[in-house]
C-alpha cells in the first residue's frame, strides 16, 4: 500500500503537469473554505472535503514531492507492516484530514491552499516513533567540505525533524509562510497519539 500511495502522488503531480493551475483551481482547499461553509454554508461541505483529499496527494515541486517520496518510503513500510493494509490506508487518509484541520485551527481565514502529503507522512512519523523508536535512519550530514552518511537512531532524527517544524511553526505566526507548518506538527501530534494508543492501550 505504501507503494500504491507513492504512485498515486507521482500520478498526481504528472497530472498537475499536464494540467497546470487548472488541477490546482478545481482541487485547492483551504481554511477559509471551512470558514466559509460555517458561516455562510458554501461552498458544499462535501465539495470541500474531496478537495482536502484530493490536495492531500498533490505537489507544489519536485522538491515537495521527492522530499515527501523519500520519507514516505522511509517511514512507511514498517508502520504499514505493524497496521495491516486496511488500517494503514484508512489512517493515512483521515491523517490527511487531520493534518489539514490542525492547520485551519491555526489560521481559521487563511486563503492559501494546504496541498501536499507532508501532514499525513507526519503521521506516519508519528506512528513509527511509537513503533520503533531506535530503529536507524540513514541520514545524511552536511559537513564543511563533503557530505557524511551515517546511521541515526529514529527518535533523535524524528525530534529532531519535530523540532524544527515547531520552530518554523512559531516563526510562521508572526511572518506568514506558504509552508502549512502546522499540518505538519497537527498531523505527528495525530499519528503520536494513534501510536500510543495502538501500542499500550488495546
Amino acid at each position: 500500500m505504501t507503494a500504491c500511495l507513492i504512485l498515486l502522488n507521482l500520478a498526481m503531480f504528472f497530472e498537475e503537469l499536464r494540467g497546470g493551475e487548472a488541477i490546482f483551481t478545481l482541487f485547492k482547499a483551504s481554511p477559509l473554505d471551512i470558514y466559509q461553509y460555517l458561516i455562510q454554508g458554501s461552498p458544499p461541505f462535501l465539495l470541500i472535503h474531496r478537495s482536502i483529499l484530493v490536495s492531500g496527494f498533490m505537489h507544489t515541486g519536485y522538491v515537495h514531492l521527492i522530499g515527501n517520496i523519500i520519507f514516505l518510503s522511509v517511514f512507511g513500510p514498517p508502520v504499514e507492516k505493524r497496521l495491516g493494509v486496511i488500517r494503514f490506508i484508512l489512517f493515512y487518509i483521515i491523517a490527511i484530514f487531520g493534518a489539514f484541520y490542525a492547520h485551519a485551527i491555526i489560521y481559521p481565514q487563511s486563503p492559501a491552499p494546504v496541498i501536499g502529503a507532508s501532514g499525513a507522512i507526519a503521521a506516519i512519523m508519528g506512528v513509527y516513533l511509537i513503533f520503533n523508536p531506535w530503529g536507524r535512519i540513514l541520514t545524511i550530514i552536511p559537513l564543511i567540505l563533503q557530505l557524511e552518511v551515517v546511521e541515526i537512531p529514529s527518535v533523535i532524527f524524528i525530534l529532531v525533524w519535530f523540532a524544527i517544524q515547531g520552530a518554523s511553526g512559531y516563526l510562521s505566526i508572526y511572518h506568514l509562510s506558504n509552508v502549512a507548518w502546522f499540518s505538519h506538527i497537527g498531523g505527528f501530534l495525530i499519528g503520536l497519539t494513534f501510536g500510543i494508543q495502538h501500542r499500550w492501550f488495546r
